[in-house]
């Protein structure tokens, strides 16, 4: 088959759907099949596919993570897809790229394949004064409904956000196929021993040290807040604790200064962004990866977490326990004495175990049943059932 993928933003653009994208890809060219990613681009003047890259000229949104947006129509990437000749488009994203996905569908009679990635009542947020006007969620309804509408199938990570679509009314047939990241990129083996011991000399890391950390978006709906707040119970009696917080986003000054309110500053660390290749880094330091959002959905960073063999301390979130296997991937708590309580047992087992190894390979073990080829298996299913359908309707 030949897939062409819409995105706003790829490589070297970070973010969990980013991940996800170039997980499908590899899984993808893997088992055979061509890829095409069409994905704006500030930096380009005119439309190229270059690399199995179909970039598309932009501007750049200084204002939000720096990410690119293109206009979404145009008659030049049109005429560049239709000669690729894909046999499905898969929208990833609902902006740009994703209208000029809807507009290339019905030009061009191809089926469209559409994944939901956020919650977005979770984001409602960002309106500000609007948020509570029921306007708000029926746009968000409505824009959904646009996507859903025009493709054969949707695809979802979680129970959560099929929930959600289908409180947008969605009647699409949905297939929730959860994330899966490439496990062998985290694998220990592939570390440079050298960079380890200069972050070991640059963060005063002694063997002893308990080191937990998160990664991601520095936003409002990641809610770390809260985990600042329990992580000030935890250091209470664990001084040898450091918490990374890794990542950039519009919270991080407010978040800097809770830490300073809190008298956190010696044992919270906030790296700014860091390059995707260099993460797994600060995971194999730690001992623990921590998550208080409940916006969460199959988190990428969490799966990359577990692939270096740190379990994910993750507040109780029902619909999304799926993601973990309670007691050795994940360990969920629903308040601070329980958040205190899972990570002094982690600390313990780690004193107690030669490099805390057994937990390791037990994590390790099982990550690697849900990895990226799996996931990659059961879109191709959707792929192969919406083209059967498509031409025996």
């Amino acid at each position: 088959m030949r897939i062409a993928i819409f995105t706003e933003c790829y490589l070297p653009e970070i973010n969990g759907a980013v991940y996800h994208i170039e997980a499908l890809r590899k899984g993808l060219i893997e088992l055979g099949h061509d890829v095409l990613i069409v994905k704006p681009d500030a930096d380009t003047k005119h439309h190229h596919i270059t690399d199995g890259i179909l970039y598309s000229p932009a501007v750049k949104l200084h204002h939000l993570y720096n990410y690119s947006v293109s206009y979404p129509h145009s008659r030049t990437r049109l005429k560049l897809l239709k000669e690729w000749k894909p046999d499905i488009i898969h929208i990833h994203h609902e902006f740009s790229q994703g209208l000029f996905a809807l507009y290339a569908g019905r030009k061009l009679n191809i089926p469209i394949v559409y994944t939901c990635h956020s919650m977005y009542y979770d984001y409602i947020h960002y309106f500000g004064a609007l948020q509570n006007l029921k306007a708000v969620k029926d746009f968000i309804d409505h824009g959904i409904l646009r996507y859903t509408n025009a493709a054969k199938a949707v695809i979802c990570a979680s129970t959560k956000l099929e929930d959600f679509l289908k409180q947008c009314k969605v009647t699409t047939p949905i297939y929730k196929i959860p994330n899966a990241c490439i496990t062998t990129d985290f694998a220990e083996e592939t570390l440079n021993q050298d960079v380890i011991q200069n972050l070991k000399i640059q963060y005063a890391i002694q063997p002893d040290d308990f080191i937990a950390c998160f990664c991601g978006r520095l936003a409002a709906e990641k809610n770390l807040s809260l985990t600042l707040e329990y992580w000030r119970q935890f250091v209470d009696g664990m001084p040898n604790a450091k918490l990374f917080i890794i990542g950039n986003g519009p919270a991080r000054a407010e978040l800097e200064q809770q830490a300073k309110d809190y008298g956190l500053t010696h044992s919270v660390i906030f790296t700014g962004a860091v390059l995707h290749e260099n993460i797994k880094y600060y995971y194999h330091l730690c001992d623990a990866y921590i998550m208080t959002s409940l916006s969460e959905n199959h988190s990428v960073s969490a799966l990359e977490a577990i692939a270096c063999g740190i379990p994910v301390i993750h507040l109780y979130d029902e619909e999304n326990e799926d993601q973990y296997i309670e007691g050795v991937t994940g360990f969920a708590f629903k308040d601070s004495a329980a958040f205190v309580n899972i990570l002094h047992n982690i600390y313990d087992k780690k004193q107690h175990t030669k490099d805390g190894k057994t937990l390791k390979e037990e994590i390790n073990s099982a990550a690697l049943q849900d990895n990226y080829q799996t996931m990659t298996k059961k879109i191709v299913e959707v792929y192969q059932r919406v083209l059967a359908e498509t031409h025996n309707p």
